[in-house]
């Protein structure tokens, strides 16, 4: 297949998940739509992903495969964009997998409006359920000026908590959009990723259309997720703040506010995974008081404002007058 006839790039980062890897790989090559070419980046796997991934190379010529060492999701996803070739990037994890017809409907949309962004719903998968997951905004085209009076002010957080969804993967951008934002992601970032590289996507798009139809299949592996609990890094939060002021302009909408306030409950997370470990709660809560003490935290905090009688009112207050033992006692009930 020529270059000029790749209207997608599939990009799917791979990290020991020889398990699920076939469902994946194959719901890409059982697309109804042609046009596209396969990316897997072998982010380091030490299972048999290594192998799964050369075998099906050596059957499509639409595969591509990447084998590098270990660098994380964003490393992971930064490879396989920087020798994509398609007019559209596609973002799909490795233990998930796509409808038959992903492909087929966005090009239905790309024909008609051509759109820097599709959004789409997606299907969450346990082992005993399925839901369907849609985006809780109008349905349909968005010129620019749609994109900033309807969407920049819920793009990152507002004072009742909602949201854009910022999943990667339920999304599809045009390639030099999406490229240039992605390799400014710091691979440091391994909480929040997606939001660093969606929002300032979204805040670039002069169109966006959100597709009423789920496309994707996100695979919610709950035993996985229980056994894996472990503290999120104290700089995460900073890492994104610092990035999203970097990458977004402030001229449109408030998002100087948002950003205070996502980083605040991203703050609130971090701080309830520190009671995963083993320490005393006295050693734990000196630490938790001293990082909320730099000064990037400390500023978020101060200068957000969210709804009152609200979850995160209330854990706000308990950051702003550092009532740790409040949010200990509330972060262990289960």
């Amino acid at each position: 297949m020529e270059n000029k006839d790749i209207l997608f790039s599939v990009v799917v980062p791979i990290y020991n998940i020889e398990e699920y890897l076939d469902d994946c790989i194959k719901s890409v090559l059982n697309q109804i739509y042609g046009f596209f070419e396969l990316i897997l980046v072998d982010d380091g796997s030490t299972d048999n992903s290594f192998e799964i991934c050369d075998s099906y190379a050596k059957k499509d010529k639409r595969i591509k495969v990447i084998h590098k060492t270990n660098g994380g999701l964003v490393s992971a996803r930064k490879a396989g964009v920087a020798v994509a070739k398609g007019e559209y990037a596609v973002c799909l994890d490795g233990d998930d997998w796509i409808a038959k017809n992903h492909l087929l409907e966005l090009s239905k949309v790309i024909k008609e409006y051509s759109p820097d962004i599709i959004c789409f719903n997606h299907i969450e998968v346990s082992s005993d359920k399925k839901i369907e997951k849609t985006i809780p905004f109008r349905k349909g085209y968005y010129s620019k000026k749609n994109i900033v009076d309807e969407i920049y002010p819920q793009l990152i957080h507002t004072a009742k908590g909602t949201t854009f969804p910022p999943t990667i993967w339920a999304k599809v951008y045009k390639m030099e959009l999406y490229r240039q934002e992605q390799l400014s992601v710091d691979n440091q970032i391994k909480i929040g990723e997606d939001v660093a590289c969606t929002i300032p996507c979204i805040v670039d798009a002069n169109s966006i259309y959100i597709l009423d139809k789920s496309l994707y299949y996100y695979r919610r592996n709950n035993i996985s997720m229980t056994k894996n609990k472990k503290p999120f890094s104290w700089d995460v939060p900073e890492l994104i703040e610092l990035h999203l002021r970097e990458r977004i302009k402030f001229d449109e909408a408030d998002f100087q506010e948002q950003i205070s306030r996502r980083t605040v409950h991203a703050l609130l997370n971090v701080v309830k995974t520190q009671f995963y470990r083993h320490d005393r709660y006295y050693s734990l809560a000196k630490e938790i008081n001293s990082q909320l003490m730099r000064p990037i935290y400390n500023n978020a905090i101060d200068s957000s404002h969210f709804s009152p009688f609200t979850a995160l009112g209330f854990f706000h207050f308990c950051l702003k007058h550092r009532l740790i033992f409040q949010i200990y006692v509330l972060s262990t009930i289960r």
